[in-house]
């Protein structure tokens, strides 16, 4: 019987991580366009 590999909950929640201050960043880059008005 063979044993299944463990699943990866590191590398899971780093990229979660990443993702959320990805999201973050570009949200406060879209946020500081609006305020200067630069999509109008």
């Amino acid at each position: 019987m063979k044993k299944e590999p463990d699943t990866p909950h590191g590398t899971i929640a780093l990229l979660l991580v990443y993702a959320l201050i990805i999201i973050f960043l570009w949200s406060n880059v879209y946020f500081t366009m609006l305020s200067r008005g630069v999509t109008q």
